[in-house]
């Protein structure tokens, strides 16, 4: 069976500011690097000065749209100061996209804050959300002729999870109460900059579609332990971590579009009402990928359809693999362009796929062993080769269908 695409669908990649552009030592990130003695980005892909190039790259596989993001601390390197000369390269970047064909989706938080930010309280300080919102909507008076999507948050839940929770991003903060906060100030913000951009366009008269992208995990009871246990813990999990924000933002009114980020799925285990993932390996009888991550390319097709019951429009916005052997990048990326085709004729509206991620790059707490990219990047001379996975995806953009 074959599954063709609409002729606007669109086909791309996704890129991250701090992740890709280099020389972002103003941020938290930076910051929290030096502190802890982690890798640091330092100058990651070098795409600050060469992204016309990675764009031409993203062109020649066929791509006709890329999601990139914004450093709110390049725009706001103090609280009351706005670089206008990065306003201006921005803008240049949108242009350079538009340039190529290329569908601008840009996110505004991406993970990162401002140093000065931080150290005000971050989004413990409700004050602050102000100063978040200014920034936003600066960028989306400065980009709307260019942009339509639009992503404000970037996995907002795994933000918070992993700086208020576990306490392993910044700002470091072990404690349910603080992450409650926290959420309540993103959330705020969120639907404040939604609405703006709307009035925004509606005098422009112009249609934008605004979301968060939704980092979405398939929970499944481990088998060992007590399971129906275990499965009461999947299921508060499925609940909070996957819905809970959408549900939020949905009840108000507050969403265009639905923003997949979609990578694995956990085994829980009952250690509590939320559970903890079980790690106990192989007994799961499923692979991990460089990641550490179980991989499942059949949950894709299973979030999208649970997704289904919004009524909305559906963005993958996130969605590859890690691996060690290129083999398992071509089975991995294959495997999910079926559930995608599955889920797509079976009527699902999904408007776009953004494969995570079009360069190898900066990962975070894991540095730069971890290896996403459609594009291998060799970090000694920042030379870019096309993966054989990326050739592959290149042919799916171009024919934009799918065998099942």
């Amino acid at each position: 069976m074959e599954v063709n695409f609409t002729k606007n669908f669109l086909w791309g990649a996704a890129t991250s500011a701090y992740q890709y552009e280099g020389g972002n030592f103003n941020t938290d990130w930076a910051q929290w690097e030096k502190e802890n003695i982690l890798d640091e980005c330092g100058w990651a892909c070098n795409h600050y000065e060469t992204f016309r190039h990675d764009f031409d790259l993203a062109k020649k596989l066929n791509l006709n749209s890329l999601r990139i993001s914004i450093e709110w601390a390049r725009i706001c390197p103090e609280r009351e100061k706005i670089n206008f000369g990065e306003i201006k390269h921005y803008k240049c970047v949108i242009k350079e996209l538009r340039k190529r064909g290329l569908e601008p989706i840009v996110t505004l938080h991406h993970f990162t804050n401002p140093v000065w930010f931080s150290r005000s309280g971050g989004w413990l300080n409700k004050k602050n959300i102000d100063k978040f919102v200014e920034y936003a909507l600066l960028m989306v008076r400065e980009l709307n002729a260019d942009v339509t999507w639009w992503i404000v948050f970037n996995e907002p839940m795994v933000f918070l999870y992993n700086g208020f929770i576990e306490g392993i991003w910044p700002p470091g903060i072990k404690s349910l109460k603080s992450a409650n906060k926290a959420l309540d100030n993103v959330l705020a913000a969120y639907k404040i900059i939604y609405n703006e951009i709307k009035n925004i366009y509606r005098k422009i008269h112009k249609n934008s579609m605004v979301s968060v992208a939704k980092h979405m995990v398939i929970f499944k009871p481990c088998e060992r332990g007590v399971k129906w246990l275990n499965a009461v813990s999947a299921g508060l999990r499925d609940k909070l971590f996957n819905y809970y924000f959408l549900d939020k933002i949905i009840e108000d009114n507050c969403l265009d579009y639905v923003a997949i980020n979609y990578y694995r799925q956990q085994f829980i285990t009952f250690k509590g009402f939320l559970g903890a993932e079980c790690e106990g390996g192989k007994h799961h009888m499923v692979r991990k990928n460089a990641m550490g991550w179980y991989v499942y390319p059949h949950g894709l097709y299973e979030i999208i359809s649970e997704i289904k019951r919004y009524n909305l429009p559906i963005m993958i916005t996130e969605n590859g693999t890690a691996e060690e052997d290129q083999q398992y990048y071509i089975e991995t990326l294959l495997e999910h362009m079926r559930a995608l085709a599955m889920a797509v004729s079976e009527g699902a509206d999904v408007r776009g796929y953004m494969y995570w991620s079009l360069l190898d790059n900066f990962e975070w707490d894991k540095g730069f062993s971890k290896r996403f990219g459609l594009i291998k990047v060799n970090y000694n001379d920042m030379k870019r080769t096309i993966r054989e996975s990326g050739k592959i995806y290149s042919s799916i953009c171009a024919d934009n269908k799918i065998c099942l």
